[in-house]
């Protein structure tokens, strides 16, 4: 993060506030928005209130060069008089076809308003030719809330465009939800024809992008993300996404959510982003206040995950979406804590990180060999704790807030589990991903993830390590604080 996202804000919240996840110096913060790769910067906007600046949701702004060190910019885009600015995307218009730039390439932004008087939903455009300044499209709202379209119901929900270039028929192509999934497509980002409506795809924040196979670029699928909740792998014709799949978890665990992709990457990675909290905690922001069910104030509403490579690769059970953390996280470790070759046997513990603070990034393989679970405890010294592992015995990995020790919604202390059989070998390979209030959990170098918003006491440090039923055996282990 930058030094702004850093800074000190004093008492007890400045202990929940994350080392290297994104949050907003203040205010309220929900899904990513608009994700792009511009003028040699990675933009994240995202869904940011902060009723002392402007009352109604508007597009918060951030830029890195890395990925991981992040930059705060004033909020980039406010409402007006089409309603508040609700989630979208953003793409690089380079041959300038909606002759917004005088020939020369522009960030294009295309979101979705929300008016207060009666709830409908339009799709809004605003552009920039730097990445800073932005001017609203003076034809706004670009596509009004649709009325009487031929399989296209009358409702109100009609939010969160996905747009990208669609480069084999060479047009612009945009997927809105908010209800069912809708396809529009555009030759200048400005005129925009309805092509289809699927009522079996229900979803909001939707992403749709394709990859290749084991990196087989002759061997491809199209990736329909349902915020982060589920996906689907299938075909995608300009027209409609035609499904080839049931529907898979995307990410495990209780906060994961409205995950979008910069879908153009220099290095042609699909990275992506997500929201690390949900809205069943009862928090949230409207009516020129912000309702905070945790101690976390300034900011509100979690942080964001780590940026993170999702590919496509074939296992047993077929083609399945793999996520890993963007390699540019390590360049954030700082000292580590690393043991090799240990027997874990019940009733012992490995205490590590002792001094490391509570931002870690830890890697592991262990074969649990007769051990029932293995459990990474953090902070480590007695309850008030949060945990999480692998069990064996059910071939699942878990995250345990249960013996959380601050005052939360009756949703929040809970048991969750991921899916996760071990490698053919016998072994588990984990890495762990802890800040102030959030962990991260990948299984198998990205083939189960999972996340959670947690809040363990900020006055102990550390982790400890320890094998429950039998004993088990630790390949190596290395625990590295954030820098």
């Amino acid at each position: 993060m930058s030094g702004r996202t850093q800074r000190s804000m004093g008492g007890q919240a400045d202990a929940f506030r994350p080392r290297y996840h994104f949050t907003p110096e203040h205010g309220w913060m929900n899904d990513p928005n608009g994700l792009v790769h511009f003028n040699g910067e990675w933009h994240l906007f995202y869904q940011y209130y902060e009723p002392r600046d402007v009352d109604g949701m508007q597009w918060g702004h951030a830029v890195s060069r890395d990925l991981v060190r992040w930059e705060h910019l004033p909020a980039a885009i406010a409402p007006d008089e089409h309603g508040q600015i609700w989630s979208g995307s953003a793409v690089v218009d380079h041959r300038d076809t909606s002759g917004l730039f005088g020939g020369k390439p522009g960030m294009v932004c295309i979101y979705t308003y929300w008016d207060k008087a009666d709830h409908r939903q339009s799709q809004g455009m605003a552009y920039s030719a730097d990445g800073r300044t932005f001017r609203k499209y003076a034809g706004n709202p670009l596509i009004p809330q649709l009325r009487h379209l031929p399989g296209q119901p009358d409702d109100k929900d009609f939010r969160d465009p996905k747009v990208f270039w669609d480069a084999k028929r060479g047009r612009w192509a945009m997927a809105v939800a908010g209800g069912t999934l809708r396809i529009f497509s555009s030759p200048n980002l400005r005129d925009w024809r309805f092509e289809s409506v699927d009522e079996a795809l229900v979803t909001e924040c939707p992403d749709l992008f394709e990859l290749p196979v084991d990196g087989d670029a002759g061997n491809t699928r199209w990736v329909l993300s349902g915020g982060g909740r589920w996906y689907m792998l299938g075909r995608f014709d300009g027209v409609r996404f035609t499904s080839g799949s049931e529907r898979l978890v995307m990410g495990h665990g209780p906060d994961f959510y409205a995950s979008q992709s910069w879908g153009n990457s220099p290095d042609g990675r699909r990275v992506m982003i997500s929201w690390l909290f949900n809205w069943s905690y009862g928090c949230g922001a409207a009516a020129g206040a912000i309702r905070n069910c945790f101690p976390t104030a300034p900011f509100s509403g979690g942080c964001m995950t780590v940026p993170y490579e999702v590919t496509l690769r074939t296992t047993p059970d077929g083609v399945r979406l793999v996520q890993q953390p963007v390699d540019e996280l390590a360049s954030l470790r700082g000292d580590t804590d690393a043991r090799e070759n240990l027997a874990l046997r019940p009733g012992d513990a490995v205490r590590l990180a002792a001094h490391h603070g509570n931002a870690l990034d830890i890697d592991m393989e262990i074969e649990p060999r007769g051990a029932h679970r293995i459990v990474l405890r953090f902070p480590p010294g007695g309850a008030p704790d949060c945990a999480a592992g692998y069990d064996a015995a059910k071939r699942v990995l878990f995250i345990d807030r249960r013996g959380s020790g601050v005052a939360a919604p009756e949703s929040f202390p809970r048991l969750f589990e991921a899916p996760l059989p071990m490698r053919a070998d016998g072994s588990v390979a984990m890495r762990f991903l802890l800040d102030a209030c959030s962990i991260e959990l990948f299984g198998n170098r990205g083939f189960a993830a999972m996340s959670a918003f947690v809040l363990p006491d900020p006055k102990r440090q550390g982790i400890e390590l320890y094998a429950e039923g039998g004993e088990a055996f630790v390949r190596h282990v290395r625990a590295s604080g954030i820098a």
